[in-house]
């Protein structure tokens, strides 16, 4: 066989397979580590500033409560493409902090955080 029919061959192989990544983030990162700083009928709205920065948002709830969200996504897709096959994988990283806020205090709040990745063949 020819080195020019091997180098053609391997210029169509190569046309055939390849790869893409693709990130992207939605929301501020927030310091997670901070959440057990928070007391409940305590900690003030300007200690949540500085603990966290601003809310992704803040809604009223009534005329002396409202409730702050914080929430970040992190997230990572691949995909290898191949002759007759595809790998994809995608991890998502997730945290939320949602505060519940009574005349500029603390009332209640949740903390939740994960990681979800996840892997797909296409044939």
């Amino acid at each position: 066989m020819s080195v020019k029919i091997i180098t053609i061959a391997l210029l169509v192989a190569s046309t055939l397979l390849g790869c893409a990544t693709s990130t992207y983030t939605v929301g501020n990162d927030f310091a997670s580590q901070n959440v057990s700083k928070i007391i409940k009928g305590k900690t003030t709205t300007q200690e949540l500033v500085a603990l966290f920065g601003q809310p992704l948002s803040k809604t009223p709830v009534s005329a002396t409560d409202e409730k702050w969200l914080y929430h970040y996504v992190s997230s990572t897709s691949s995909a290898q493409s191949y002759v007759i096959t595809m790998d994809v994988t995608s991890s998502t990283f997730q945290k939320t902090l949602d505060v519940f806020i009574s005349n500029g205090v603390v009332i209640n709040f949740t903390h939740t955080q994960g990681l979800n990745p996840t892997a797909v063949k296409v044939n």
